[in-house]
Order: structure tokens, then C-alpha cells, then sequence
């Protein structure tokens, strides 16, 4: 069992992660965000189908790269430079790409 349906379980959870069929349910977009990771190959249309998750990834991404950022010095460079953000995840994920291609 995932750690999120554990947690979910609890009286005073914060995010019911519970198998729901509503659209925009957290479990029904952790379904669909689990599907879009796994593809090969990204949608050819914008990913409107989970937004909340795609928030809560990009937020992990970027803190998990620079782990020294919190919560809220994240959501203020959000607000004043959120292309910066998106910048520095690409060009992380380039420079661990030729680290990997130079190891082997």
C-alpha cells in the first residue's frame, strides 16, 4: 500500500486520496498523473487533466533539486518568478542527462 492511502485514512486527513470516480478528486488525478509519467512520449495537447498534481510535482521537483528551499520561499519565487522555476528544472534535468552520458 502507498503511503498516501494510508494517510489518507486518517480522521483529520488533509487529502482524501480514496479511490473516487469524480475528474477532479486527488485520486483520480494521481491516477492520471502516474499514467502521464509513465508515457514515453508527452501528450501532444496541454495536461488539463491534472492540475493540482502537476502543482504539487513542480513544487517536489524544484525543492528536490535545490533542498534547501522551503515551502514558502518556493511559493514566493513562484509569484515573482515563476519562469525561473521552469528554467532551472530543464536545466537540471540537461545537466544530469550529460553527467549520466559522460559516467558511461
Amino acid at each position: 500500500m502507498n503511503n498516501s492511502q494510508l494517510f489518507s485514512r486518517r480522521v483529520d486527513a488533509a487529502v482524501d486520496f480514496r479511490p473516487d470516480p469524480a475528474p477532479s478528486s486527488p485520486f483520480a488525478q494521481m491516477r492520471r498523473l502516474k499514467a502521464h509519467l509513465e508515457a514515453n512520449i508527452p501528450p501532444a495537447d496541454d495536461l488539463t487533466d491534472c492540475p493540482e498534481a502537476l502543482d504539487y510535482l513542480r513544487e517536489y521537483t524544484y525543492r528536490k533539486i535545490f533542498t534547501g528551499t522551503s515551502h514558502e520561499q518556493f511559493v514566493e519565487l513562484d509569484r515573482t518568478s515563476p519562469e525561473a522555476i521552469d528554467w532551472l528544472i530543464a536545466v537540471h534535468e540537461a545537466e544530469s542527462a550529460n553527467h549520466r552520458s559522460r559516467k558511461q
